[in-house]
């Protein structure tokens, strides 16, 4: 009893630590998007000027464009992986075990073995995962872990 205690503090302490270090993240993410924008406001602005030489007007355009998609595809990807990240604090410690042996490739019966359970258990921890990510198969699953970087500073799995 003791040991499973000290176990589930321990976890919660490496939850609490990658929570914070979450936050941290997504503070500098924004900070540097925000950066960006204000360089692509500049570039926007400095390439309608119309006393510029063409060539120079249209490297900056062509600059500008490229800001733009480079702010929007940063914003889209840290604002997923927050909100994975809100989904997956719901996960039980048996369910971030399987989401990282999914990543792995195992299967459903190699988990069983390695998680010392049987499969009908690892399908109900599977089931239950992909719910709480609302995603519908393990391969929606593994590909959201991997663009969102979810397992990175998971004390197990």
């Amino acid at each position: 009893m003791d040991r499973s205690r000290d176990r589930r503090r321990t976890a919660d302490r490496h939850e609490a630590g990658r929570r914070e270090e979450d936050q941290r993240n997504a503070e500098i993410v924004h900070a540097l998007d925000d950066a960006l924008a204000s360089v692509s406001d500049l570039v926007g602005s400095l390439g309608a000027d119309p006393a510029l030489p063409a060539p120079t007007a249209e490297r900056l355009r062509a600059l500008d464009q490229e800001l733009a998609r480079i702010v929007g595809v940063g914003r889209g990807v840290s604002d997923e992986a927050a909100e994975v990240r809100q989904l997956a604090s719901h996960l039980t410690r048996r369910e971030w075990e399987c989401l990282g042996l999914l990543v792995q490739g195992f299967t459903t019966g190699a988990m069983a073995e390695r998680m010392s359970v049987s499969t009908t258990t690892v399908r109900t921890h599977v089931q239950s995962l992909l719910a709480k990510l609302g995603v519908h198969s393990r391969l929606e699953a593994v590909a959201l872990t991997a663009r969102t970087s979810l397992l990175s500073g998971v004390p197990w799995g």
